[in-house]
């Protein structure tokens, strides 16, 4: 006979997190509304799982910018590919509004750590305001990227952490790593702005622009 399991009435700490608000209705109805044509292209080209949908798009939109011919259209593996010299890309997506711009490394492996130290793999993190506007790149590689990767992967793999995430502001991607800041799509000074805006008082980031 099973043990019967009863539920509890507990006071976790997750009951008090977030910012519940009533439910915006005229929102719903007009995004809902917005967004239905992208069904019908989703439709057009059999790419029904969301996640896959936008990734695909933002990681080719990013690597049609970069000189990327190939995007890989699966959830495992790198992003995109240039079929021409062999060289790989990874994306990461950042927006706007959060409070810090990092790339982010989700339940990363050994393998992947280790491709990181590899010449032939790049990173790329592309900020976004809202859905499809990219305001701009830090793109570059360095194989330091993949010793820190590695050394937290053993730091999970001992105990000394939940989950192997990790995660690398583009600031340090930046000064510590060589990164570049390009902008597709915005002005030098539009860009300039945002960084002063973002980073008061500080200017590490204006030596690393690159202009199409």
């Amino acid at each position: 006979m099973t043990e019967q399991v009863f539920f509890k009435n507990q006071d976790l700490k997750i009951f008090h997190k977030g910012n519940y608000q009533e439910i915006n209705r005229d929102f719903i109805s007009e995004a809902n509304h917005a967004i239905k044509p992208l069904n019908v292209i989703q439709k057009k080209y059999k790419k029904l799982d969301n996640d896959t949908f936008f990734n695909e798009l933002r990681d080719g939109m990013i690597g049609a910018y970069l000189g990327y011919d190939l995007v890989n259209i699966e959830k495992h593996g790198l992003d995109a590919k240039n079929s021409e010299n062999n060289q790989f890309l990874e994306v990461k997506q950042a927006s706007f509004s959060a409070k810090s711009w990092v790339a982010t490394f989700n339940d990363t492996t050994y393998e992947k750590a280790e491709a990181f130290e590899d010449e032939k793999l790049f990173l790329a993190v592309g900020v976004w305001a809202g859905l499809s506007e990219l305001l701009f790149i830090v793109y570059g590689q360095n194989p330091l990227i993949g010793q820190y990767l590695k050394s937290r992967v053993d730091i999970f793999k001992s105990g000394g952490s939940v989950r192997s995430t990790q995660s690398i502001t583009i600031k340090d991607l930046v000064v510590c790593y060589g990164f570049k800041i390009l902008f597709p799509t915005q002005e030098r000074k539009e860009i300039k702005n945002i960084f002063r805006l973002k980073y008061k008082g500080e200017d590490w980031w204006s030596g690393a622009f690159v202009d199409e």
